[in-house]
């Protein structure tokens, strides 16, 4: 049976948010139980939440559904803004739950500084602290705050967060020789004689309950952290997202792993060997297993089924092929959907595959189609296959059918929607007095 999408779950919370208020003596929305009240305010858009905020007995449910979340990447000014009201209001601080933003302001060089809005206390480290109930968090457009010197006090903001989710969407490694100059960039990198992966321990040891770790940059390497990365640091990290040079010193040492999210690299017999030696004891333990590709990467499409063999409970399986090139004759995602079809007869427990397809060419739809007998193939390989999103983002599920030797017949459930994000508004505005 497939779970209910995120959509089909909020159309069921507002029918029985209406078939209470139907049912209430006065029928007024004031009457819902509070936590019904702010599954239905979740499932607005922003901008109609905040009609609601004129209202002084809605304010504070919208409230706690604004703050909760909150994404401002690649939004530096909306960040100070958002630092200015924690400083303002710490009662809204109080209410976040994740928060991704920018501190790329921080930096000079990134941009004018005369255009950096004011800020009641400059290093903003004062308002990032009130955010005490945060659980997830994502700092963005600063390269080098888990070791530059001068940035001891978030580092220390950041350790006594109790967080079960950390992104780190860049990291500069002050010992890697870039071929570009960074802005704001000065000789500290030189100087600095530290150790990136002691740093990352650090950061890992002062938080004892995370259970996700995003290491999306894909340019970092940290051979001391493979070295000493010992499972007291990650006791309960279950999901792990990193290039495969990182994630085998996280395999040998995160004994609860069940998430594994590859990111894109060039693959070769050594890349493997480490692979397959340090995931011996969690490998089948890995139940989401995700991975991006390169379209030209010779050596991973020829050995994908090695690499899926080393994760044979897997359940859930990604694959994401880049093939961004300007080229004219790309080859459609039908040849690379029928080389993963061939590789996958190692999962005997798989039962639900997503393959995306990256390219330039958004204007030629055939070239993400694919036929109806790769997915038959892709289902008689895995018998235990539940579903499958084809690179068009079309669903498939599979039938009994008696009628046919298969004994199941493909059933295309339809397109899935892409996700539109919420435009974020500065939030300041939201709180301007009655």
């Amino acid at each position: 049976m497939l779970m209910q999408s995120p959509g089909q779950m909020i159309k069921l919370e507002l029918k029985a948010a209406a078939d209470q208020l139907a049912h209430s003596q006065n029928g007024s929305i004031f009457s819902l139980p509070t936590e019904l009240l702010l599954r239905v305010v979740s499932s607005l858009p922003i901008g109609s939440i905040r009609n609601f905020m004129a209202n002084r007995s809605l304010r504070v449910v919208c409230e706690k559904v604004l703050y909760r979340s909150i994404s401002l990447p690649r939004h530096p000014f909306r960040s100070i803004r958002l630092l200015e009201t924690f400083l303002l209001r710490p009662d809204l601080a109080l209410l976040v739950e994740h928060l991704e933003i920018d501190l790329s302001w921080l930096r000079p060089g990134h941009f004018p500084q005369s255009q950096v809005p004011p800020v009641t206390q400059p290093d903003g480290f004062a308002a990032l602290s009130l955010v005490m109930n945060i659980r997830s968090l994502s700092l963005e457009g600063i390269a080098d705050w888990i070791w530059g010197p001068d940035l001891a006090k978030l580092r220390e903001v950041v350790f006594n967060m109790k967080l079960i989710r950390i992104e780190i969407p860049f990291l500069r490694d002050p010992h890697a020789r870039y071929a570009c100059v960074w802005p704001g960039s000065s000789n500290i990198e030189d100087k600095w004689e530290g150790d990136l992966g002691e740093e990352i321990r650090k950061l890992l040891q002062a938080q004892p309950l995370l259970e996700e770790f995003k290491l999306t940059d894909s340019s970092i390497t940290w051979t001391s952290l493979y070295g000493s990365l010992k499972t007291s640091d990650v006791p309960n990290l279950k999901s792990l997202q990193a290039t495969p040079n990182v994630a085998v010193a996280f395999l040998r040492a995160a004994p609860r792993l069940e998430s594994l999210n590859l990111m894109i690299t060039e693959w070769d017999d050594r890349l493997f060997s480490e692979m397959e030696t340090n995931s011996a004891a969690v490998g089948p333990f890995i139940r989401r297993f995700t991975i991006r590709v390169w379209y030209y990467e010779t050596w991973l499409w020829d050995n994908l089924a090695k690499v899926l063999a080393l994760f044979p409970g897997m359940e859930e399986l990604s694959i994401t092929i880049n093939s961004q090139t300007t080229a004219t004759d790309v080859v459609p995602a039908s040849f690379y959907f029928r080389r993963i079809v061939s590789k996958v007869f190692v999962l005997l427990s798989l039962r639900h595959v997503e393959v995306r397809f990256e390219t330039l060419h958004h204007d030629t739809p055939e070239i993400f189609e694919v036929e109806t007998r790769s997915i038959v193939e892709l289902k008689t390989a895995c018998l235990l296959l539940e579903s499958v999103i084809d690179p068009g983002r079309r669903l498939w599920t599979f039938r009994p059918d008696c009628q046919n030797s298969r004994g199941f017949a493909p059933h295309l459930v339809g397109s899935l929607a892409e996700e539109t994000l919420w435009s974020m508004e500065d939030l300041p505005d939201l709180l301007k007095s009655d």
